[in-house]
């Protein structure tokens, strides 16, 4: 299953409905597959060469297992440090940082397949997510919960609106290394925080926009847009789905909850 294509990003007062060109989360069809090209041997594997713990990250970077060992509490070089982040999750698109070499399938696949390589990249995402304030409570899962010190990176979070960019980079390299189902409940709790909580107010339209769209599930994808609907507190329109299909997926929720048998507690005769 595919990703979305790329949203407009268009304040909710200038457009009020959905609009089906820009989402395919609703879509029933399946996509054609890709053609897979032959076997070949690739020459330039920098994202793998990285991963490898063989170069450093440019410019002026560090090998991966230090950054990954050095920089883990280093909250303040991770928040300056504008380099690393497109080494620590490589995408198949150019990033801001010329130095970074977009990922190729060639080194997805081989990634995949390096231990080593699985074992820093699901590090990297514990540190990234301890930058914001979150722990991975679950590694087969994916299921995420605070951490102690969540207040003071939630704020930190708040307040730099490029970890928008990041977590969204994040997001879309999860896919890309085989671990789509760590995308949603990154996206859950982000959406629990701010539209659930109130919480992260300068995030908030970065969720809606950009993290929702990023889960690969199309199932998935549309349960975070119902659980978005259904938290939404505005009184401008809500743009992230047609109405008429959340209607009618939130009458289906509700008839299946009403039919799930409930469970009566034992009484004590003693």
């Amino acid at each position: 299953m595919g990703q979305t294509k790329s949203k407009k990003s268009v304040s909710p007062g200038l457009h009020v409905q959905w609009e089906s060109d820009y989402d395919s989360t609703w879509e029933e069809e399946d996509e054609r597959p890709r053609k897979k090209k032959k076997n070949q041997i690739p020459r330039h594997t920098p994202n793998l060469d990285f991963y490898q713990n063989k170069k450093p990250f440019k410019p002026n970077g560090v090998y991966i297992e230090e950054l990954l060992s050095d920089w883990k509490f280093d909250y303040e070089k991770l928040e300056r440090n504008h380099s690393y982040i497109q080494w620590l999750f490589p995408l198949r698109e150019p990033g801001r940082n010329s130095s970074a070499t977009p990922l190729t399938m060639d080194e997805i696949q081989m990634m995949r397949k390096d231990r080593e390589v699985v074992r820093r990249f699901l590090n990297a995402y514990k540190l990234m997510l301890g930058f914001y304030g979150i722990e991975l409570q679950d590694s087969d899962t994916g299921k995420l919960q605070k951490a102690k010190n969540w207040k003071e990176r939630f704020h930190n979070l708040n307040n730099h609106s490029h970890n928008n960019l990041r977590i969204t980079r994040i997001l879309k390299c999860l896919g890309e290394m085989g671990y789509d189902h760590f995308q949603a409940p990154l996206v859950r709790f982000f959406l629990e925080w701010t539209l659930r909580d109130n919480y992260l107010p300068n995030v908030k339209r970065s969720v809606l926009d950009y993290f929702m769209f990023t889960v690969k599930n199309k199932q998935e994808r549309r349960e975070l847009v119902q659980f978005a609907n259904e938290n939404y507190k505005s009184h401008e329109p809500f743009i992230w789905g047609p109405e008429k299909k959340l209607s009618i997926y939130s009458s289906e929720k509700r008839t299946k909850n009403e039919e799930r048998p409930t469970s009566r507690k034992k009484t004590d005769r003693r």
